[in-house]
């Protein structure tokens, strides 16, 4: 017993000995770096909805915008390397009486006679708003551009619908603090 005791103090003596000496100091961190992880396949947009009314042609109408990814589209690469999937926006505008005046589903091959082709195949279909009433027709912006959340690279477009159903498409060339006032 008195054995064993003895081992007991001479150990934890021991143990302060070596804890009390000199260590080495580095200022050296040896650190992994951390690997961005792709993700396992594309992205997608978020999908959105939206509806609001316009006062047109003297009556109220109804204007639904409904965006989602179409995985049957071609997929968006962009710069960076990023895929993802690219977007239809489907843009219904329906009457006081409740019938559909229009209805169409858009890709951004809609706008293929106004966007670059390099341009339109680096970028994703990313938004149509209703914008204003133009006079007889409805007015709507659209953007072609970076499906990346964090990017504000995108082409301004306009989609005007005429009374008679026809639409036109242009470049938007407002700035973005035209409306200020508004």
């Amino acid at each position: 017993m008195k054995y064993l005791r003895l081992s007991l103090v001479v150990l934890s003596f021991s143990a302060i000995l070596f804890s009390c000496g000199e260590k080495s100091s580095t200022k050296e961190i040896i650190a992994k770096k951390p690997v961005a992880k792709k993700p396992a396949g594309p992205a997608s947009m978020q999908n959105s909805n939206s509806q609001m009314d316009a006062q047109w042609l003297d009556k109220t109408y109804q204007i639904q915008i409904e965006r989602h990814a179409n995985t049957s589209l071609a997929i968006v690469e962009d710069e960076g390397g990023n895929s993802y999937y690219d977007n239809e926006i489907t843009v219904k505008v329906i009457r006081p009486d409740g019938t559909t005046f229009y209805d169409k589903t858009f890709t951004k091959s809609d706008f293929s006679s106004i966007v670059p082709a390099d341009y339109l195949e680096k970028s994703a279909l990313v938004g149509i708003v209703f914008d204003k009433v133009e006079g007889d027709a409805l007015q709507f912006a659209v953007s072609v551009g970076s499906p990346d959340a964090l990017s504000d690279e995108y082409m301004p477009l306009l989609i005007t619908l005429s009374r008679m159903g026809n639409i036109s498409i242009s470049k938007d060339s407002r700035l973005d603090n035209d409306n200020m006032d508004e």
